[in-house]
């Protein structure tokens, strides 16, 4: 083996170890930056009526958060946010009458009956 070969074959060994050790970070800064937006999300969904729709209807908000699509937990952020039907709401989850089939009420109704329908398949 020559100088030039060593060379080489030294530079290419050390561009993939950095190659390995960038990528190495870049998925644990990816994961840690996934963590901190899902609890950004879990801190609305709690700030919000949401939370407790969710828990009457048997709707652990953990797996809520982990199963259903991000643009689609915003969206039921935004609705409950901007609901007008606030004293019914709290009405009703005061007296623990909720199920998805009485929820007319609700911004997310249709949303939360299909999460409630397939509920078996987002606990397995």
């Amino acid at each position: 083996m020559d100088i030039f070969t060593v060379i080489i074959g030294s530079i290419l060994v050390m561009f993939l170890l950095y190659v390995i050790m960038r990528m190495s970070y870049v998925m644990m800064r990816n994961v840690i930056v996934g963590m901190e937006f899902r609890k950004s999300l879990a801190r609305k969904v709690n700030a919000l009526r949401l939370n407790k729709m969710l828990a009457a209807l048997g709707i652990d908000t953990n797996n809520y958060l982990h199963s259903e699509r991000v643009i689609d937990i915003e969206e039921h952020i935004d609705k409950c946010a901007a609901c007008e039907n606030t004293e019914i709401c709290d009405d009703q989850l005061a007296k623990g009458a909720i199920q998805a089939n009485n929820i007319d009420y609700c911004n997310n109704e249709e949303s939360l009956q299909q999460i409630v329908a397939t509920k078996p398949a987002h606990e397995s």
